[in-house]
């Protein structure tokens, strides 16, 4: 098993800062640019806070980390204040922390995993809903979320998966009603950037026709045979226990699901699972990263620091900032192997 970590709203060790868009405004029409400036020092705040947790995670045995969906406020949630993270103030800052995470990761071998904050399992946008207007908004924040992890040195591949749920739940779970949420969430899914595709997972919903069987049988089986795209599978134990799958009469067990979820995978890549029940997840024969909330983690406070825009004068603390160690790119995507596009799984609870 392999311990990855997820943090909590509640947790006090490591709290994530924010702006609401009242108070954006607020410092905006007092001064211009302040609200910018004031935003630009909350994200660098939070990526020096994400860069500490990320060490203080290979101090405690943890190879796995979830990035916040807190990490940029306003940034991805609300369009209309026209934000963009390579135009605002103090973008060169924000870049040069967002590489310094990349390297940090590489260099304590402790991958990351994201669910867009759009994508939560309580969220009601999605690839594959029927407003246009969802769609566009799901597929801006999964580019961007495929952006970052290229902007940190990482291969577009499933080693950093970004996790997503189908979003579109039915009390139709007639074969063609699914079939039809399975196409239009792979026609959203082809408007995205190939980053996205290489590196997306849709997991079990806690309630509703997408539990695990039904999972299993239309995002990965069906979308194999129907679109020629294999689809990895999240399983999240929590949600299966709240929307169990039963076949002949019978609840399929959590080492059933576990099994046939992992086998979705690429070899070339760890399983990246959630575990939200009481003590720890069963050992299984294959590597499994398992994210568990953690309420109690503290990150060692000499990594937090707000590393404000203006203060551009003091050249020294810059240039310490750009000699930080820098993931090489090219390195990187030459490891990456290309292997030949294989059929859905077959699974023999499950069927093909």
């Amino acid at each position: 098993m392999i311990q990855g970590l997820i943090l909590t709203k509640k947790n006090k060790g490591a709290s994530f800062k924010t702006v609401s868009r009242k108070r954006f405004i607020e410092l905006e029409l007092r001064q211009k640019k302040l609200g910018e400036q004031t935003l630009s020092e909350c994200i660098a705040y939070n990526l020096n806070l994400t860069n500490a947790i990320i060490e203080s995670c290979a101090q405690n045995g943890i190879e796995h980390y979830r990035l916040s969906p807190s990490l940029f406020p306003l940034l991805l949630m609300d369009m209309s204040l026209e934000l963009n993270l390579a135009t605002i103030k103090g973008a060169n800052q924000i870049l040069n922390l967002i590489k310094k995470i990349g390297a940090t990761s590489m260099e304590h071998n402790v991958s990351l995993s994201a669910c867009p904050p759009i994508l939560t399992a309580h969220s009601s946008e999605g690839l594959a809903s029927d407003n246009d207007d969802s769609v566009v908004k799901t597929v801006r924040q999964l580019d961007f979320y495929a952006r970052l992890f290229d902007l940190m040195g990482f291969p577009a591949d499933y080693s950093n998966p970004i996790h997503v749920y189908p979003h579109l739940t039915s009390k139709d779970a007639t074969q063609a009603n699914l079939e039809g949420i399975v196409d239009r969430f792979y026609d959203g899914m082809v408007r995205c950037n190939d980053g996205v595709i290489q590196r997306l997972v849709v997991g079990n919903e806690e309630k509703g026709c997408w539990n695990c069987m039904n999972l299993f049988v239309y995002f990965h089986q069906y979308m194999g045979h129907k679109h020629r795209h294999i689809m990895p599978l999240g399983y999240d134990s929590l949600l299966d226990d709240a929307n169990p799958s039963v076949l002949q009469g019978k609840r399929v067990t959590t080492s059933q699901n576990v099994d046939a979820f992992s086998k979705t995978w690429p070899d070339s890549a760890s399983p990246v699972f959630h575990w939200g029940d009481k003590g720890s997840p069963p050992e299984y024969e294959r590597g499994i990263i398992w994210e568990m909330e953690k309420k109690d983690f503290t990150v060692a406070p000499k990594e937090i620091k707000v590393v404000a825009p203006k203060k551009k004068a003091t050249k020294k603390k810059t240039a310490k900032k750009t000699n930080a160690p820098k993931p090489s790119v090219k390195k990187i995507l030459k490891k990456i192997e290309k292997t030949a596009p294989r059929p859905p799984t077959f699974n023999h609870l499950y069927g093909q």
